[in-house]
């Protein structure tokens, strides 16, 4: 039986936090994706899990990494957990969902060679090179509706993406440059869809250090069910062990490495901000129950009934999540807004009155790695700065 101290240290270094992780390919290649998602109320979900981790980095070079700044990016896109930023060789480890999404009518359709606008789009990509969506020209490439409002072009063009047809070669000002698949480098490694599904898997735990079957198959978004026979190979093999964990219900799954090898926590950065998107807490059960933190984004919830605020950050403590922060990237003033700040509960004043200079600290890095030049305390919440 493993206590749960010992279960958020494990997590914890083997997500890469509080321990040397000194570079953007050093984070990616721990935690295997960046999800990404269009909000940038204070930065963008995929900048985010490198900064939590490596610290103020050079957000230039990011750009360049990871959409190309004008050349050919080093990061590739796939749907490998929701849309995310992968390592190029990683590409082939999703052939398999390529090939699920190809069998489904909706695509099977613009697959089809007597569909003439997904044809078309295809003759311009091949005549042109690369092209964002509102370099398509055609009466079917009109916004409607609200929300997405996708274009009919825009909405075959994801369908291509999806099955492999079609490709991301990069961004420009956050639009997805397409392509077809012999227009940008792709790696592959010819491995069966069975021993795609194993790696994940292995990698699911290699990230997550302890975890249930579903975290298992949810880090790349597989069903349970889907996972468990190749959870059940890898335990047979003796590549994953089962993990009894003090006030888990269910069984946890780790790699013996993991258990027989635990990492040194370096408290040298002792309290850092998350984004939503991190693996530290997507997925809200693990994050009750292991950290006895409830966190949900609230992006979704009518502004008058949110509790904390719009977007906020989970705030980590050595090995506790202790609070959250809504900020705003103020880009007009060249402020860092804390518009509120919450601490749990639990925070005794004197741990408060510990973790103070750390918070300033962390608010004042994020400052200035965004580009702000003043860092405004929080209007709203019950922790001041």
């Amino acid at each position: 039986m493993l206590d749960n101290q010992a279960a958020k240290a494990i997590v914890l270094g083997s997500l890469g936090i509080h321990r040397p992780i000194n570079s953007i390919d050093q984070a990616l290649d721990t935690l295997h994706l960046f999800q990404i998602d269009s909000v940038n109320v204070f930065a963008r979900a995929h900048l985010m899990p490198a900064f939590s981790r490596v610290g103020a980095y050079d957000l230039g070079e990011f750009e360049a990494k990871a959409f190309g700044a004008g050349q050919a990016p080093n990061y590739r896109e796939y749907w490998a957990h929701c849309a995310a930023l992968i390592k190029p060789q990683d590409w082939d480890l999703f052939e398999f969902r390529r090939n699920e999404y190809r069998g489904r009518e909706r695509v099977k359709e613009v697959l089809s060679p007597k569909h003439k606008l997904a044809g078309w789009i295809k003759a311009e990509l091949n005549n042109n090179g690369p092209m964002t969506i509102a370099q398509f020209e055609h009466d079917a490439n009109k916004r409607t509706g609200n929300w997405w409002g996708w274009s009919e072009v825009k909405t075959i063009l994801e369908r291509l993406h999806f099955a492999g047809e079609v490709v991301s070669a990069g961004r420009t000002n956050f639009s997805r440059l397409y392509a077809l698949p012999e227009q940008v480098e792709l790696p592959r490694l010819g491995i069966s869809e069975t021993e795609q599904k194993l790696e994940l898997m292995r990698r699911s735990a290699k990230a997550l250090g302890i975890a249930t079957e579903g975290e298992l198959a949810d880090y790349f978004r597989f069903y349970k069910t889907e996972a468990r026979p190749y959870i059940k190979q890898l335990l047979q093999k003796g590549e994953l062990v089962e993990v009894k964990v003090e006030g888990w219900s269910e069984a946890g799954y780790a790699l013996p490495e993991t258990l027989e090898n635990p990492m040194d926590l370096d408290y040298s950065r002792p309290l850092r901000l998350f984004n939503p998107f991190d693996p530290l807490t997507w997925h809200r059960d693990r994050t009750r129950r292991i950290f006895d933190f409830d966190y949900m984004i609230e992006i979704y919830t009518p502004e008058q009934k949110r509790k904390y605020g719009y977007y906020t950050l989970p705030i980590l403590y050595r090995d506790q999540l202790v609070g959250r922060a809504d900020l705003k990237h103020d880009r007009k003033s060249g402020s860092l807004l804390v518009q509120s700040l919450w601490k749990e509960l639990w925070v005794s004043k004197s741990l408060e009155k510990q973790m103070a200079p750390y918070l300033k600290t962390e608010l004042e890095l994020a400052m200035k790695w965004v580009g702000a030049k003043k860092l405004i305390p929080p209007s709203r919440g019950n922790w001041p700065l």
